[in-house]
């Protein structure tokens, strides 16, 4: 009789996180870069002059009129901020909008997230009452249509835990790949033949530097009708501790997330909302910046890596760097831990994995200070000296 197979055990990141020196932490993906100086003056004012008390669950006015504008500007969708039920709400960081979609409309049943994957995406729709399913890319990190299809097809009529969503991230967390046209286009035709909604994990679209543009999938065909878009302030404006993303889509499926918003969360952080509000929009080229800097960094550090035999995946994208690791090692864990006796580390691929295919790849994340980057760099190298 054979044995079952036992389950996968995977990294944790967190607590590799606190394993790790500052100076060679390349392991959790947040930023560290400092804050905006006029986003942390607002935000001293504004609590100062005591305006620290409850607000709407479904955001700060001026925030919700500000991101609207910024919608329409990066992603060429007119969200009617006069829309009952709203169709944009402020939420406690994109990981907010992502349990009340999970409580909205996911209980009882199951989505599909593509592998490698967010490890998020899984732990908080399993936290509360589904269940996620994995179709994993190929090597390229990418699918055929015709195989996504027949995956969703199996999945959404089977008795326990169908199918109800796909989860799209785009750019990806963790290999920073950006969806084609074509895949998103793909993706669509399957979630309006079977009739699915779309979660759609926008985050990281203004660290998009490559031949591929971000493209919200809400923008094609009949897909705003079905997609719910999550994105979130953490990572393009440095503060993943304020807890402040957002959400967007029709109606009648915002609507359902924040009345969960209300109970579980009350309001996001009111003074956190205002200060924001006033420089989210202020610098027209805020966000170009952001992209050159970030692009930077990822060809500075992409090099040092290169000449020390990874094999780094050209995303598109500059938060992440998704990189097989030097040949002469085939399990990223171990590696990992022999990095982490000389200071420096970063999540193994099996983090983000239910398969043993990704063993070997690592998630670098290059959003630190390029002196950070630098001893980081210095200290890898004398390991594989």
């Amino acid at each position: 009789m054979s044995e079952a197979k036992t389950k996968k055990v995977k990294p944790d990141i967190r607590a590799i996180t606190r394993l790790v020196p500052p100076s060679g932490n390349l392991v959790q993906g947040q930023s560290e870069l400092p804050i905006n100086p006029d986003l942390a003056r607002h935000a001293a004012e504004i609590i100062a002059a005591s305006q620290n008390h409850y607000g709407g669950s479904e955001g700060d006015a001026h925030l919700r009129k500000a991101v609207a504008e910024k919608i329409k500007k990066y992603n060429g969708i007119e969200v009617d901020l006069e829309s009952s039920p709203l169709e944009l709400m402020i939420t406690n960081g994109g990981t907010g909008a992502l349990i009340g979609i999970a409580q909205s409309f996911l209980r009882g049943k199951s989505a599909l997230v593509f592998e490698p994957y967010y490890p998020y995406h899984r732990k908080i729709l399993e936290e509360f009452g589904s269940k996620t399913e994995t179709f994993e890319l190929d090597s390229n990190l990418s699918f055929e249509k015709d195989a996504l299809l027949e995956k969703c097809k199996a999945l959404k009529n089977r008795p326990e835990f169908p199918l109800k969503a796909i989860i799209v991230c785009t750019p990806a967390n963790p290999s920073g790949k950006v969806m084609t046209q074509t895949e998103l286009e793909a993706i669509a035709d399957v979630a309006k033949e079977l009739d699915l909604m779309v979660v759609s994990d926008e985050v990281y679209e203004h660290y998009v530097y490559g031949e591929n543009p971000h493209i919200p999938i809400a923008t094609l065909p009949d897909m705003w009708e079905r997609t719910v878009t999550v994105n979130s302030f953490s990572k393009s404006w440095n503060i993943s501790g304020w807890r402040l993303g957002y959400a967007y889509g029709a109606g009648n499926l915002v609507a359902p997330i924040n009345t969960v918003a209300n109970i579980v969360n009350v309001c996001p952080a009111t003074p956190l909302q205002s200060a924001l509000s006033k420089v989210l929009m202020a610098d027209e080229n805020y966000y170009d910046n952001l992209r050159e800097k970030f692009q930077g960094k990822r060809r500075l550090f992409s090099e040092g890596l290169n000449d020390l035999g990874f094999k780094i995946y050209d995303s598109g994208s500059a938060f992440y760097l998704w990189t097989r690791i030097p040949e002469q090692f085939d399990d990223a864990i171990k590696f990992n831990e022999l990095l982490m006796q000389n200071g420096v580390g970063a999540t193994p691929g099996s983090a983000f994995a239910d398969s043993d295919d990704w063993d070997a790849f690592m998630r670098i994340c290059i959003a630190r200070e390029d002196e950070i980057l630098e001893g980081a760099m210095e200290k890898i190298r004398n390991v594989l000296r």
